[in-house]
């Protein structure tokens, strides 16, 4: 039995992904440029769950991310942001992470478009 779970092991190591450090340089640097850097982006509020602090935008592309346009859910970084947003509301974001090693970006600023 442990003979088998050794060779899974090495398995799916096989078919893990490169770690970071074997990633080509500019492309590391491109990814921590990314990660350090805040990022703008513009979309529409579809619901605001102030209980969670979350909204529901539908966003245009974020380049700077890399990202389609597309409906997500984001947290915010505290209620106060949520204060005024209503459904249809167009909006100018600010992506962040409350700490550098999180995974996942959070809405630190947003306001509504006047148009």
């Amino acid at each position: 039995m442990k003979k088998r779970i050794g060779i899974i092991a090495l398995l799916l190591a096989g078919v893990a992904p490169l770690p970071l450090a074997a990633q080509p340089m500019a492309g590391r640097e491109a990814q921590e440029e990314a990660e350090q850097a805040s990022h703008q982006g513009v979309g529409k509020v579809v619901s605001v769950d102030r209980a969670k602090l979350r909204i529901k935008l539908a966003h245009e592309p974020i380049k700077s991310l890399g990202w389609s346009a597309m409906l997500m859910d984001f947290s915010v970084a505290n209620a106060s942001l949520l204060d005024g947003l209503k459904e249809g509301d167009a909006v100018r974001f600010e992506l962040g992470k409350a700490k550098p090693e999180d995974l996942v970006w959070l809405i630190v600023k947003i306001e509504i478009e006047l148009r």
